[in-house]
Parts: C-alpha cells; structure tokens; sequence
C-alpha cells in the first residue's frame, strides 16, 4: 500500500487551485497571502441527493416514503453524498421522469389540499396560475420569471382541455418536479451571471444553502419571506435562523445523517455476518444500531451540551431492543425506547464504541482493525489514505480457534509492500480489538486475553502516542485539536458538497478559531459554517489567473 496521500479524498475540487491541508500553520499562511481580499472556492453545479428529494417532495407535496429511492445511486465526495462530478444520462432523465409521474399521479388524488385555491370552480387560469406561482416559488426555491410561469399555465390548459383540472394540476407538477431549477441547487451570486470573482448569494439563494444544510430540504415560509425582503443576508438574522432551525425535528434528521455517512454506517443493515457466530444479527438488530445513532447524536447536538468530547466519549446511549444484550445490560426500570441508559465507562466511551460503528467496520465472521482504523485516520483526522496497490491481496486471514486477530494480522506490517500504510492504520484500528464484529464486549480472543494496545503516529501533539483500548483511545480523539479540525472540515463539506480548498483557508482558519474558542461545541460550529465567507458567497468560474 502506498503512504499517507495528500488528495482532497474526494471530487468536486477546483482544477486549478489545490485542496487545503488541515495543517494550521499552513491555513494560517494561505489566509494570510490573500492579503485581504476575499477568496473563495469553485462552486461546483449540484444535483439534489436522494435524501434530499426525498425531504423535498415530502414538504412541497407531502408525499410520503421515499420515491426517489428509485433513482441511481448519489455519487460521494469523501464519505458524503454530493452530485457534482459524473455527467447527465439519458437513463438519469428517464428516472426523473418517471418519478415526476409517479409523484404528480400519487398527488392528483390531494389537489384540493396542494392547491391554494379551488382549480375545479375556476373556469378560466387565474387559479391555475396562483398555484404555479406559490407551489412554483417552493420548488424552485426563488420566485418564477414570467416565461416560465406562462410556460406551466399552458401545460395546465393543455391537460384540462384533455382531461379537466385534475389532469392538468398532474401535468404541472410533472413539470415542475422535471425543471432543472427544482433538481439542482440553486447557487447562484448577485448578479446571476457566471463570475470568476466571489459574489454574495442573494436571499433566495442563500436560504436554500441554508435550508439543506441544516434541514437537507426545501426552505419553509419563514426562510422565504426573510429571503423575499433580503433581510436574510444579514448577519444576525442569519445566526439567529440557524438557531431557530436547530430546534426543528428536520435539523435532528440531517444530523443524523450527518454522523451515518460521516462514519459510513449507511449500508449497516445490508451486512451479512456469519449466522453461526452472531446467530443475533439481522436486520432487525442493524436497523436498532442505526436508530442508537441518530438518537444519540440528535441528543448530543441539539438537545445535550453539544460538545465534541462528548459525542466522542459520553458513558451513555439510547439503545432499543437488541442492543442491550449487545452492551451486556438490563433495561432500567419504566425504560421506553428513546430514553437514556448508562453504559460501562470502562468499556465504552461515545460513537467509535457504539455498535452501529464496530459492527459496520467489520467482516462478516471477524473483525476488521484495518476497516476501523481507516476510518479513523482518514474521517476523524483527514489524513487520506492513498489507495492500495492493484495486484494486493485484501482477503482478510481465515479465523480460527487458536490466533487472535493481532496476530493473524500482524503479516501487514511483517510485510515490506504492506506496512507503509498499515504502519498508520492497524495500530489505530488494533485499539477497537475488546469489540467483536457486532460490537459486543470481549475479554478474550483465541487462546488469550484480547491485547488492545495501540499507538496513534503522524499526528499533531496532543494525538500521538500509546493508548490501550477503545475508551482510551475515545478519549485522545475527544481531547484533539487535529480531530476538531476535521470535524469541522466535514461538516464544511456536507454543508456545501465540495472539498475545502486553499481559496477557503481564511474561511476554515475562523471556523477552526470559533470552534476551539467555544470548547469544540457543535452548534457554534454549525452556525460559524453558515456564516462563513465560503457558505454566503458563490464562484461559479475558474480563476483567470
């Protein structure tokens, strides 16, 4: 395997202009040769994941499920969901499509709720029209120019001459639903000309950055109006938006999903583990360990102290079910699924010891110290990993009664073409060696008493060195400002789908400030994100430099 690589670890990326190393010595120089001037990175066209049309269509139209699950599956910048690299296909327009009909058929049968007026007892357009402009303004996150409010009035005529008001209302939303302005972000600077120059969003524009950031959907009537009079491009009424929508129940949803694709624990339940073994596991149990996590996470950000020691070391979770013969507890008294519970402080300590993780991050008969090692070095400390070599032989060691995982382990390092990137992982990943492939406790393995000791290398100074064990481990993560710095690059990066680049270093150098000065607390994090240079600006053409 190769070193440690120096790649953003994902797409979206300006061409001409590097990603940002998290190191603060060099933030600090980039920031301070722009001199002044405000630069930001290459705002990159985005089609809307989906997740997010699914929130859509959910608050447009309330429709329930997920329809749009239907579609091809998202590309990923880093460990998220971002559709800014792959090109248009026509098998790609045909599933928009054909979720469009889908939608506006399932829809036909509400149009007296959709619609803000009655389209049966309106026998010219006028009602037509109101609803193009109001459920058009929604979709599209802007109001509509005249052409295209024309242009849905005729697709509504044209179905009510074939099929009355409730064919037509299915044809404009069809249209709707199909218009690149409902299927992409609008981002978009003042001016709503391409520029090689950073420009301010306008109100629409940035209250729809704003709304699937935090809420991963469409603005409400609140974001609108404050957009409508501009009155959102003002800095205090912007942070006091976010903390408004940190309080909705959409915010604790987007979180979640956050720290699921964050961690990679998205395609938990589609593990298979070896039935023999965890004769437990099944889908019913993976599905409780992804509910553990959002509950707990949504707890820690909106609802606890918000802190990112915390959600890294807490002796607490919200599990349900399964889950408390994984953690070896009883159910308090009056327990009801969604309440706190206490956990072994020496035994776990935060996320990276919750099931949902060490379940994910394992084979399906054993363990994995590489998988959960990479996950730490690369998405806790952004430090990606460059790619193994072509002709490597990744099939993980059989189990048996007698070896230890260390030990049937220990050929990577032995082995000279392996060790120069297992050197960084396993001693990271051989931490988590107490938690079994579901993640339950374990004193032994093999013949042995699990050795859990590990050593974290090509790290800042309050990271490196020894450790024994998940909790301790949990605990140097907790206490880093390396950690902090990626976390609160990840979130810059689910916040606008790209990777970070030299063009944002004054950004991030004051997101990274912000965030250590508030003792690492999630929220400020989350409302410094938003009021950054970065999130309030767009530039949509490469630099002429």
């Amino acid at each position: 395997m190769g070193q440690l690589g120096g790649g953003d670890g994902g797409g979206g990326q300006d061409s001409e202009v590097p990603p940002l190393s998290n190191d603060p010595s060099v933030i600090a120089a980039a920031c301070e040769a722009d001199n002044g001037a405000l630069h930001v990175g290459l705002t990159r066209l985005r089609r809307l994941t989906r997740e997010q049309l699914n929130n859509a269509l959910r608050d447009l139209l309330g429709v329930e499920g997920r329809p749009a699950d239907a579609l091809a599956p998202d590309e990923r910048m880093g460990p998220f969901h971002s559709n800014a690299i792959a090109p248009i296909t026509d098998l790609l327009v045909q599933q928009a499509a054909e979720l469009a009909a889908q939608v506006a058929s399932e829809a036909e049968g509400r149009m007296d709720q959709i619609a803000p007026c009655s389209l049966a007892d309106d026998d010219g357009t006028s009602c037509a029209t109101e609803l193009v402009e109001r459920l058009g303004q929604r979709a599209y996150r802007r109001p509509l120019e005249g052409d295209e409010i024309q242009g849905l009035v005729s697709l509504y005529e044209l179905g009510r001459r074939s099929g009355g008001p409730a064919r037509g209302f299915r044809l404009v939303i069809e249209g709707l639903l199909q218009s690149p302005s409902f299927l992409y972000h609008a981002d978009v600077g003042e001016s709503g000309l391409p520029s090689a120059a950073p420009e301010p969003m306008d109100g629409h524009g940035l209250a729809s950055r704003l709304s699937f950031f935090l809420w991963n959907s469409i603005p409400d009537d609140e974001l609108v109006d404050l957009a409508t009079d501009s009155s959102l491009l003002e800095r205090d009424v912007l942070e006091g938006q976010v903390d408004r929508m940190l309080q909705d129940p959409r915010a604790g949803a987007t979180i979640a999903l956050f720290h699921r694709q964050w961690l990679g624990l998205s395609e938990l339940p589609s593990a298979q583990k070896d039935h023999e073994l965890f004769p437990a596991f099944n889908e019913e149990m993976a599905n409780a360990m992804l509910n553990e996590s959002a509950r707990f996470t949504d707890h820690v950000v909106r609802r606890g102290d918000g802190l990112l020691r915390t959600l890294l070391s807490a002796d607490y979770t919200f599990p349900e079910g399964p889950l408390f013969d994984v953690y070896d507890i009883e159910p308090p008294d009056g327990f009801t699924p969604g309440d706190k519970v206490s956990l072994d402080p020496g035994r776990r300590a935060g996320i990276l010891t919750q099931a949902a993780f060490l379940a994910r991050w394992s084979h399906h008969n054993q363990t994995s110290p590489i998988h959960r090692g990479i996950v730490v070095r690369e998405n806790l400390m952004c430090q990606p990993l460059s790619p193994p070599p072509a002709n490597v032989n990744n099939v993980p060691p059989p189990v048996d009664d007698v070896t230890s995982t260390r030990e049937r382990f220990a050929q990577h390092v032995a082995d000279p073409g392996c060790a120069g990137c297992h050197q960084f992982i396993d001693p990271i990943g051989l931490g988590f060696e107490h938690y079994d492939a579901i993640g339950k406790y374990r004193a032994t393995d093999g013949l042995g008493e699990v050795n859990a000791a590990g050593e974290i290398t090509s790290a800042r100074e309050d990271l490196a060195g020894p450790y024994y064990g998940g909790v301790e481990l949990a605990k140097k993560l907790a206490g880093s400002s390396e950690v902090a710095d990626c976390v609160a690059n990840q979130w810059f990066r689910f916040a606008l789908g790209r990777i970070e680049s030299t063009d944002d270093a004054c950004s991030i150098q004051t997101i990274h400030e912000e965030f250590k000065a508030s003792g690492g607390n999630i929220r400020t994090l989350l409302s410094q994100v938003a009021l950054s240079d970065a999130f309030r600006h767009v530039r949509l053409t490469a630099s002429e430099e």
